[in-house]
């Protein structure tokens, strides 16, 4: 209701035009007129409410593409390269095992019933590079890194990423960079559904040593409902019972699987990891844990 008929009409109009037009590249924004790089650095920060070392931030937006570029540019005008920046490699390494670092400790402090190997695959989903590259590409380091390549490849944004931290580690501290990192990467697990990432191959048998290790009684599968039991779309419903209580229910097309199904649910409500559960403690502030070297200034 809020738009003039004009609107509709226009943009259409535009959009035809727009796709009868030859395919044209993106053009970098550091080749607009307008372009100033170190007023673009100090906004970057102030965006993120983060008080950056100036040299450091520049240091870990500078990728090796970038300077074998300019060492390349340089010797065909026939000047002998002399190039006294460091690329962004070191940052990026150390940024890597303290974002490890951090997320292992935060989830094995809110999930701490979750066998290690699903904390594992947790954490290789949030330091993915897909992920990693939509987090960066999402503050905006695509327009400040500087790299050859354009578009910025996800591999670059991911590496960027994690130097960006390191620095910011190195600039105001780990406990800093550690609630970046929570605030940032952490919190991609929102809108997850954990029991994706725990599904063991033989469910019943985990959970069956599980139980026996806590000395409870084995666990029993009972059938508590049917639907079409002949038909296409037959459903089974079935219960998994310790200690003459419910722990776990599962539907299924056949009775293996609702079965199946139903030591999952009891092996997930043990882990803490349904939908139901409360959410993530975001504000939570975790003791310090830091890697070698990793309030070492490097030498930029």
């Amino acid at each position: 209701r809020t738009f003039h008929r004009w609107v509709k009409p226009t943009l259409m109009e535009l959009k035809r035009r727009k796709d009868k037009m030859d395919f044209v590249e993106p053009n970098r924004r550091s080749g607009f007129l307008e372009w100033n790089y170190n007023a673009e650095l100090y906004a970057f920060g102030k965006r993120l409410g983060e008080d950056f070392n100036k040299d450091l931030l520049k240091n870990a937006l500078i990728e090796k593409s970038y300077i074998e570029q300019e060492e390349l540019r340089q010797k065909k005008v026939g000047i002998e390269p002399d190039l006294s920046i460091k690329d962004n490699s070191s940052l990026s390494a150390d940024g890597e095992k303290l974002i490890d670092s951090y997320i292992n400790h935060y989830l094995e402090t809110t999930l701490p019933n979750l066998p290690k190997r699903y904390v594992k695959k947790l954490k290789e989903y949030l330091l993915s590079e897909e992920l990693l590259a939509k987090i960066s590409k999402g503050i905006g380091l695509d327009d400040l890194v500087l790299c050859a390549e354009f578009p910025v490849a996800k591999s670059t944004l991911a590496r960027t990423l994690k130097s960006v931290i390191q620095a910011l580690a190195l600039s105001q501290g780990s406990e800093r960079a550690n609630r970046f990192v929570r605030d940032l990467v952490l919190v991609e697990l929102v809108d997850q559904d954990l029991t994706s990432f725990c599904i063991p191959e033989n469910p019943l048998d985990t959970l069956q040593d599980i139980l026996k290790k806590s000395g409870a009684d084995p666990a029993e599968s009972r059938l508590i409902a049917e639907v079409g039991r002949n038909s296409v779309l037959a459903s089974f419903q079935v219960g998994i019972y310790s200690n003459k209580k419910m722990i776990g229910r599962g539907f299924g097309e056949n009775i293996e699987t609702a079965r199946d199904m139903a030591a999952c649910d009891a092996l997930w409500r043990r882990w803490g990891i349904l939908s139901q559960k409360r959410p993530f403690p975001f504000k939570l502030e975790l003791p310090l844990k830091l890697t070698s070297g990793s309030c070492q200034l490097p030498n930029v």
